[in-house]
C-alpha cells in the first residue's frame, strides 16, 4: 500500500486567453512608477565569472550574452509590474507571483534522489521550464520523455575539479537562456551558485554557499559574529585526531565537514573510540569516492563538543536579506550514536519564548553567512546553555519538510524556493494560527535481516489521522539493523489532523500505538539477537521530547 498526497494549490490549467491579465504600469496612469532596474537586478554585469575558471576560460566565456536576449517572459513582465502588486502578503499577490514565473527557464543542478519528484511535479504545475544538469545514472534523465522536465544535460561528476568548466561548455551549447539557476539538493548548492554567477544570473554569493556547505567554515563565521559555537577542531588527517580530542574533550561528535543527511555523523566518548571511528569513516570515503560527489567535495572531518538538549528544524525564507518566514518543527529524539532521525512534528509544541530564541539564532547565522535570498533548512538544539546551531542547509529541507510547512502554515516551500531563484520579492501568506497538526515517523530497521512482508502497514489505511504511507524497502531487500551499522530506513508514516480539538498529543499517541503493535516484516540474519527474539519495533513515548506531559 502506498498513498500519495495531492496538492491543489494551483489547480487552474486554463488557455492563455482565459488567464487573468497581469497588471502593468501602463494600466495605472499617474501612479507611482516601479524602477525596472530593481527587478532586473537578477542579472549581474556581463562576463562575471567564478574564481574556478582560468584566464583562457574567462576569455572564452566573457561576453557570451552580449548578443543574446536576456529575458524570458518573467523578466519581460517584471520591470512593468506595479510595486504594490508584488510587495506584501495576500492570496492575490501570491497568485500574481505564480503567474509571473510561468514560462521561465530554470536550470536545476543535480535533481537529487527520486523521492524529490514532487518538487518537479509542482514546478510543472507552475509552468516552469526545467533543465536538469546531472550524472549519467540520474533518475531524472527518463523524466524528459515523460514530459516532467524540458531537458536533461548529462555530465560526469567524478572529475570534480573541472566540473564548473565542463558544465559551462555543455550549457552554452544549449538553445536556452536561463532566468535562474538553483538546486534542491544539498551537495549541489555551491556548484549551482558558481554556474549562476558564470552564466550572468544573480544568485546567493558563492562564498556564502561554500561557508554553509562546510561545517567548519560555518563555525568560524559564527565565532567571528559572536554567535555561540561549540568547541570544535578541524581534522585534515589522522595525525590531527589526538590534537582534536585534547582540544574538544568528551563526549563529542565526529562528522564530515561536507556531509549531509547525518551520513558519517557519530557520537564518540573517548580518544580510542574517535580514532577507531575516524578510520572507519575514512575507509568508507575510499570505497565510495568514485561513486559519491559528496566525498569529492572534501574528506575533512570535524570534531566538536556534544550538545545536550532537544533538537529542532527551522525553515526560513529570505527575500533580499529580509526574513519573511521563520517557523519551528520539533525533532524527536535521534537514535544515537548515529544521530539518525526518528520523526518530526509541525507546528512546534515547544514554549513560544524558547521558539523565538531558536528562530533568532537560526536567522542570525543564515544572514551572517551572507545569504540574501532563498529557502533554508536550519537545525538547532536547545541546550542547558540555551539555543545552539547544528548547521544551515542552504536549500529546502527534504523528506516531509515541504508537506509539514504546507499543511501547518499553508506555505509551499517549493514555489517559494523557485521564486527566490528568479528574484521575485517574496511575502508568503502566513496564518495567525496553524492550519493543521502534522507528524511524520521514520520506521527504521530493528535488526539486520531480509524484508519478507509486503503492505505491512495496510492496517493503518482508512484511519482519520493517516495522511500517507511510503515504503522504501521491499520483499527480498537486505537491510541493516543497529547490531551492524546505521539502521536502514524501512518506511515512513505521515499523519495529519485539521480538527482543532485534536491535539498533537493525540496524533503522537496514534503513531506510537500503531507502530508498537507491529511485527517487523523481517527474517533475521541472527535469530538469537535480543531484538530479533523480541520481534517488535522499539518506539517508546520517550521519543517524543516535546509532547505534552501526558506523553512523557
Amino acid at each position: 500500500m502506498e498513498m500519495s498526497v495531492d496538492y491543489d494549490l494551483d489547480d487552474r490549467h486554463l488557455p492563455s486567453s482565459q488567464v487573468e491579465k497581469i497588471p502593468f504600469l501602463h494600466d495605472h496612469r499617474g501612479e507611482e512608477i516601479f524602477s525596472p532596474s530593481s527587478l532586473r537586478a537578477n542579472f549581474i554585469p556581463v562576463g562575471a565569472m567564478t574564481a574556478d575558471l582560468d584566464e583562457s576560460k574567462k576569455s572564452k566565456y566573457s561576453g557570451m550574452f552580449q548578443e543574446t536576449p536576456l529575458f524570458s517572459p518573467v523578466f519581460q513582465h517584471l520591470p512593468s509590474v506595479k510595486p504594490e502588486t508584488l510587495t506584501g502578503a495576500s492570496k492575490e499577490k501570491q497568485e500574481l507571483r505564480r503567474k509571473l514565473v510561468r514560462g521561465s527557464n530554470i536550470l536545476i543542478v543535480q535533481g537529487g534522489y527520486s523521492g524529490k519528484r514532487f518538487i518537479y511535479e509542482r514546478l510543472k504545475e507552475l509552468g516552469i521550464i526545467v533543465t536538469i544538469l546531472d550524472g549519467p545514472d540520474s533518475y531524472w534523465k527518463q523524466t524528459v520523455d515523460e514530459g516532467l522536465i524540458h531537458q536533461f544535460v548529462e555530465i560526469d561528476f567524478t572529475e570534480y575539479e573541472s566540473i564548473v568548466e565542463r558544465s559551462l561548455d555543455l550549457l552554452l551549447d544549449l538553445d536556452t537562456v536561463f532566468d535562474g539557476v538553483t538546486s534542491y539538493f544539498e551537495n549541489a548548492v555551491p556548484l549551482a551558485a558558481k554556474l549562476a554567477t558564470a552564466l550572468g544570473v544573480q544568485s546567493n554569493p558563492v562564498e556564502a554557499c561554500e561557508k554553509a556547505r562546510s561545517k567548519s567554515l560555518t563555525r568560524e563565521v559564527m565565532r567571528d559574529y559572536g554567535i555561540p559555537v561549540p568547541k570544535f577542531y578541524k581534522i585534515m588527517n589522522k595525525d590531527e585526531v589526538s590534537k582534536a580530542c585534547d582540544a574538544v574533550g568528551f563526549p563529542a561528535v565526529l562528522k564530515p565537514s561536507f556531509g549531509a543527511a547525518s551520513f558519517g555523523v557519530f557520537r564518540v566518548n573517548s580518544a580510542e573510540e574517535t580514532v577507531s571511528m575516524y578510520d572507519s569513516i575514512m575507509d568508507s570515503f575510499a570505497k565510495d569516492y568514485e561513486r559519491s560527489d559528496l566525498w569529492r567535495q572534501g574528506t575533512e572531518m570535524l570534531l566538536e563538543e556534544y550538545y545536550d538538549g532537544e533538537e529542532f528544524d527551522i525553515d526560513i525564507i529570505l527575500s533580499n536579506g529580509e526574513v519573511v518566514y521563520n517557523k519551528v518543527s520539533d525533532n524527536w529524539s535521534c537514535a544515537e550514536p548515529w544521530f539518525q532521525e526518528q520523526g518530526t512534528n509541525c507546528p512546534s509544541v515547544y514554549p513560544m519564548d524558547r521558539q523565538e530564541e531558536i528562530m533568532k539564532i537560526a536567522a542570525d547565522t543564515t544572514l551572517a553567512l551572507g545569504f540574501l535570498w532563498g529557502v533554508f533548512h536550519v537545525e538547532v538544539k536547545y541546550t542547558s546553555r540555551g539555543p545552539r546551531l547544528i548547521e544551515v542547509n542552504a536549500r529546502m529541507g527534504g523528506v516531509s519538510v515541504r508537506q509539514a510547512n504546507l499543511y501547518a502554515w499553508g506555505v509551499d516551500l517549493v514555489e517559494e524556493h523557485i521564486m527566490s531563484a528568479l528574484k521575485i520579492p517574496l511575502s508568503p501568506v502566513i496564518p495567525n494560527e496553524p492550519l493543521a497538526n502534522f507528524a511524520q515517523f521514520a520506521i527504521n530497521t530493528p535488526y539486520t535481516g531480509t524484508v519478507t512482508g509486503k503492505d505491512w502497514l495496510k492496517h493503518l489505511e482508512g484511519h482519520e489521522f493517516l495522511d500517507a504511507v511510503y515504503y522504501y524497502k521491499f520483499p527480498g531487500d537486505h537491510v541493516m539493523g543497529p547490531d551492524a551499522q546505521v539502521p536502514t530506513f524501512l518506511a515512513e508514516v505521515r499523519c495529519l489532523t485539521k480538527d482543532p480539538k485534536t491535539s498533537m498529543t493525540d496524533l503522537l499517541k496514534y503513531i506510537e500505538e500503531s507502530i508498537t503493535a507491529l511485527t517487523p516484516p523481517l527474517k533475521a540474519d541472527n535469530p538469537e539477537l535480543p531484538e530479533a527474539k523480541e520481534n517488535k519495533f522499539f518506539f517508546p513515548a520517550s521519543l517524543f521530547p516535546f509532547a505534552e506531559p501526558a506523553m512523557r
